[in-house]
């Protein structure tokens, strides 16, 4: 009995070309990621607590990230991107690249397709900058501490943090776990684009541990998801991720430091709103072939 079940399943998904492994196996890059992030972390944050029982500095969690980002945090950062690269590079490559039709790179990353991402990841920033403006006057409590957290983390204050990280290996190790293989993954259990633009942005959300973070994490993902549906490389998500990444530190203070208010702010993100809508219908009726082989398929390289 358990046998034609499983039969019966089995033919249930070949009619209707489900994939359930793919789907299960996508998850397992998240987990590394988690995984990784936690163990290279891990020995930083002992050495920084370690730190304040030789100053005999109270046992405090603002104290404890501020030593923490000062003396260890880069070598922490360095040490899960080049594990995380170790494993995904490879990974990605062997199982989604060379598995995938080619990719037409002189297409994918065309003056238009350029522009599109770079111009949808500038919006992007305006409108989660707006939000913000809005979050803080109906969750100030939140916002505050969401704030607190990016003032610990040193992203934008700390130039090496900020460039190495920020800018270098954190968007490319995200994108090839995310885009790369989670997304790769999901496309070939045979979903339609839709739910594995959103599952692969949820996960990316959830990633980053923190509820404000999280949410404009997801809207992120889907973003940088679409475009590399739509033009078919990581190459092009990459620069995305490092142009919104760009404009949510060195920017962010720039604005910050020029007096900003939030009215302009709200004026912006209502701007940025109504580009982007008008960006996402050109990608969406942008009918170029990026692909090297002229077949029908949503897997990306």
């Amino acid at each position: 009995m358990a046998e034609n079940n499983s039969e019966e399943i089995k033919v249930a998904e070949e009619k209707n070309g489900f994939r359930k492994a793919y789907f299960f196996l996508s998850f397992i890059p998240f987990a590394i990621v988690v995984a990784v992030q936690t163990a290279a972390t891990t020995p930083g944050v002992i050495l920084a607590m370690l730190d304040m029982n030789k100053q005999g500095l109270p046992m405090e969690l603002d104290t404890m990230m501020e030593i923490f980002n000062k003396k260890y945090a880069i070598y922490c950062y360095i040490i899960y991107c080049v594990i995380c690269m170790a494993i995904f590079i490879p990974w990605y490559y062997k199982g989604i690249v060379k598995k995938n039709p080619k990719v037409n790179y002189r297409k994918a990353l065309g003056i238009k397709p350029v522009i599109m991402a770079v111009s949808l990841l500038v919006c992007l920033y305006f409108i989660v900058s707006g939000l913000f403006i809005i979050a803080d006057s109906l969750v100030p409590s939140v916002m505050e501490k969401y704030a607190e957290l990016m003032k610990a983390s040193s992203l934008g204050t700390n130039v090496l943090i900020t460039v190495v990280y920020g800018y270098l290996l954190g968007p490319v190790t995200e994108e090839l776990c995310f885009r790369g293989i989670m997304q790769g993954l999901l496309e070939k259990s045979k979903m339609s684009y839709l739910p594995v633009i959103v599952i692969q942005g949820l996960m990316f959300g959830i990633m980053h541990m923190n509820l404000v973070q999280g949410v404009y994490a997801f809207l992120l993902g889907m973003v940088l998801g679409y475009i590399r549906y739509k033009y078919k490389t990581l190459i092009l998500s990459v620069a995305a991720h490092v142009v919104f990444n760009f404009f949510g530190t060195s920017v962010e203070l720039f604005l910050e430091d020029a007096g900003v208010s939030a009215a302009h702010r709200i004026i912006f993100a209502a701007v940025a709103a109504a580009i982007t809508v008008v960006l996402l219908v050109v990608v969406a009726k942008d009918k170029t072939n990026c692909l090297k082989e002229n077949v029908d398929t949503q897997s990306v390289s």
